[in-house]
């Protein structure tokens, strides 16, 4: 353990942090810089040019926050915030951490629906929100529905939807496995669910078993469950000639994922690679 900084220079406790965090993790420095960047609210560049020192209050916050790093507490968990599709979200351990490999699922999603006049789009699991705001805020005329089962993760999402100025998106608590629509009236229905399989999660990281919401991680079956019910019920949510658009997972629940589809007569079937060009996209149309 390298001695706690006793005067506020940046790049001495830039360092320190940095040491402190080699323990534990292979990109110390970057996470160094990104937790003291938020701290004091500036880029990680303005890091270095800097010449304010942290004041008795701000030392004693970035060590607590080091030391959950430390422990594993994920950084966005500890700053409150991330950035998904250009935006700031806040988030807590109510609600996942948005990965990068799920914004391809909003350029999907803008491409399937932006020509839409006034196009109606819900979004199954929206958790953060950060799918239903994204593409709300690059659709203006678009109006979004986001649904979770969670109260705690509805209050984030509405939390965002307000830091972001986005007045097109609503959200609504409900159990999608459980509540159908009255008719069917959405233009398309987007979908990032639990998948990862009951008998998967003790393979996970520590940094996310432990603390991102298990509800959000996996349906405590076979990682399917969302997917099979929506290949019943999608005419009951949309209307025919609209688009189903998923995340799915790897391996091959891919595949899996399309069985369930294929079982139920759907013909019009598409994988999207992500940015990774691992096929997580998932892409059905309802006819």
């Amino acid at each position: 353990m390298t001695s706690v900084p006793q005067d506020g220079q940046i790049n001495n406790w830039l360092n320190w942090s940095a040491a402190e965090l080699s323990l534990t993790l292979e990109d110390n420095t970057q996470e160094a810089e990104w937790l003291l960047s938020s701290l004091l609210n500036c880029t990680k560049s303005e890091l270095y040019i800097q010449k304010n020192e942290l004041t008795k209050q701000q030392s004693e916050l970035f060590q607590h926050w080091i030391s959950n790093r430390v422990n594993g507490l994920p950084a966005q968990y500890i700053t409150g915030w991330t950035e998904f599709y250009g935006r700031r979200f806040n988030v807590n351990t109510s609600v996942l951490i948005p990965r990068p490999e799920t914004e391809r699922l909003v350029d999907v999603a803008i491409h399937s629906f932006q020509e839409l006049d006034n196009p109606q789009i819900v979004d199954i699991g929206t958790g953060s929100g950060c799918i239903a705001i994204s593409v709300a805020a690059e659709i203006s005329n678009a109006t979004v529905l986001g649904l979770d089962i969670s109260e705690d993760a509805l209050a984030i999402a509405e939390e965002n939807a307000s830091i972001n100025n986005v007045d097109n998106v609503k959200f609504l608590q409900t159990d999608f496995l459980r509540f159908n629509p009255p008719e069917p009236i959405y233009d398309g229905l987007l979908m990032n669910p639990p998948y990862i399989l009951e008998k998967e999660m003790s393979t996970l990281t520590t940094e996310i078993r432990d603390n991102e919401p298990h509800l959000a991680l996996t349906d405590n079956k076979d990682g399917l469950l969302f997917y099979q019910h929506l290949s019943k019920s999608a005419n009951k949510w949309v209307r025919p000639g609209s688009w189903l658009i998923m995340e799915v997972g790897l391996g091959n629940h891919p595949q899996k994922v399309k069985e369930c589809f294929d079982r139920k007569g759907f013909e019009h079937l598409e994988f999207i690679a992500d940015f990774n060009s691992d096929e997580r996209i998932f892409k059905v149309q309802v006819l």
